[in-house]
């Protein structure tokens, strides 16, 4: 096990065990000898400390977990209180992956805040995982080095992500088929020297991969099932400027309206059958989304929606004392106050600032009021933006009169609005080869009267 403060870790100075003082508290005296009794010695140190101060134990060290540890701290949490376990640390952005695959460069990608938060004096127990909750007793089960450890807590934050969905293709257990979702994704791509990538997936995640692959010298083809691109981002009137961009000026061919049938291989892929054709491939990515990874809170009773937490105003699960965020619970659309699942990074960091206040105890009122999507995205020279609801999501939320209305199309520049029941919903731009001003959150939540 792997407890870290800063960037050093217990494995290189574990000898005489002379550094878990300042990072677990001073523990009892013990003899360690080799690897099993240091383990040890170190099992029950952390158990001593965790048990002794720990109040707050969030679980997940990506951009839910660590934004309530430090918005725990900002609202007056003893930071000696809170106990982070996460299954890598430190935790990085997924949203600079697409430009370390481009350069082939992996540094650089920390979030700066987890620094913050284990100088601060916030625990990080890493690389370990929760594999267990028994949310009467308020006791969770800490697994690593091969065994479990149960430790208890005052609140439990859930904030363990979501997974990659890969659909059940033949032939995606092949080598050379991955997801684009961590860095060991960027590292197996970055092993590739010329050849062709097939990437599956027309969202965000997708046209960045595929762009940066292009950049990096291979053949890149993209299929996507819907007719658009970015179908969860932008409207269709928008998505035709970046269609015509990435196969004019990119030069990635594009196979709309198109579905996976098969891969092909013998130990490693080498070819893609659709019902477009056959495509061949040295590589395949799989950019088709996640899905909630909660099971640790399904097990537990929690209450969901296909898998996706449900949770109130303020974070709170269906179960005592249980908070849960991100990519694993449902979140509350500002526009038409429904529940709908955004895995999405500024939704996690929204859902912190309410979650920390309910733990802290300087809550008030009903919690969020809900969130405005705020998207921007970089692809290649082109720029998307997004701020409010797009058609499509409007209809799924209710809004079944949603619009697009194109109010600026040339030179470069795509602009339009959603309209629904006799007000704008949302705004959308796609621009190539410059960047433009976007408005901000702000100015369209004076724009979008808060729901009736």
């Amino acid at each position: 096990m792997l407890v870290k403060r800063g960037y050093g870790t217990l494995r290189d100075n574990i000898p005489a065990l002379n550094f878990l003082p300042r990072i677990l508290g001073k523990p009892k005296h013990r003899e360690a000898k080799g690897r099993e009794g240091r383990e040890e010695g170190l099992r029950e140190a952390i158990s001593e400390r965790v048990e002794s101060t720990t109040h707050v134990l969030i679980v997940g060290g990506g951009i839910g977990g660590i934004y309530t540890a430090l918005n725990l701290i900002r609202e007056g949490v003893n930071p000696h209180g809170i106990t982070v376990v996460a299954d890598e640390w430190p935790p990085y952005s997924r949203h600079r992956l697409p430009e370390a695959l481009k350069c082939g460069y992996l540094g650089g990608l920390e979030l700066g805040v987890a620094k913050e938060l284990v100088d601060a004096g916030v625990n990080v127990v890493s690389p370990a995982r929760v594999v267990g909750v028994d949310p009467v007793s308020r006791e969770v089960i800490i697994q690593y080095v091969g065994k479990g450890e149960e430790v208890s807590y005052d609140c439990l934050v859930v904030a363990t992500g979501g997974k990659p969905f890969i659909p059940p293709i033949p032939g995606i257990g092949l080598r050379g088929v991955t997801t684009f979702y961590r860095l060991n994704d960027v590292r197996r791509l970055l092993s590739l020297r010329g050849g062709s990538a097939v990437v599956v997936g027309g969202g965000l995640v997708g046209v960045a991969a595929a762009i940066s692959l292009r950049r990096r010298g291979l053949r890149v083809a993209l299929i996507e099932l819907k007719r658009s691109l970015l179908p969860q981002v932008i409207d269709p009137p928008l998505s035709e400027p970046l269609r015509k961009y990435l196969t004019g000026v990119e030069g990635i061919k594009l196979f709309l309206g198109s579905r996976v049938k098969k891969l092909l291989g013998s130990g490693r892929v080498t070819a893609v059958l659709t019902d477009s054709g056959t495509l061949s491939a040295d590589a395949v990515v799989f950019a088709t989304g996640v899905r909630p990874n909660s099971e640790l809170l399904l097990r537990a009773g929690a209450s969901n929606v296909r898998g996706a937490i449900t949770v109130d105003g303020w974070g709170r699960t269906s179960l005592a004392g249980v908070y849960a965020l991100g990519d694993c619970a449902l979140s509350k659309d500002y526009i038409t106050g429904r529940a709908t699942y955004r895995p999405l990074g500024f939704v996690a960091a929204h859902y912190a600032k309410y979650v920390a206040k309910a733990i802290a105890g300087t809550a008030s009122g009903e919690g969020t009021p809900g969130v405005i999507p705020t998207i921007y995205e970089r692809l290649g020279e082109a720029r998307v933006y997004r701020l409010g609801l797009s058609a499509s999501e409007a209809r799924s939320l209710g809004l079944s009169d949603a619009e697009v209305e194109v109010i600026k199309s040339g030179d470069n520049v795509w602009e339009a609005r959603i309209l629904a029941k006799g007000r704008i919903v949302g705004w959308e731009l796609v621009t190539i080869g410059h960047e433009h001003v976007i408005p901000t959150a702000t100015y369209l939540k004076q724009l979008l009267p808060p729901k009736p």
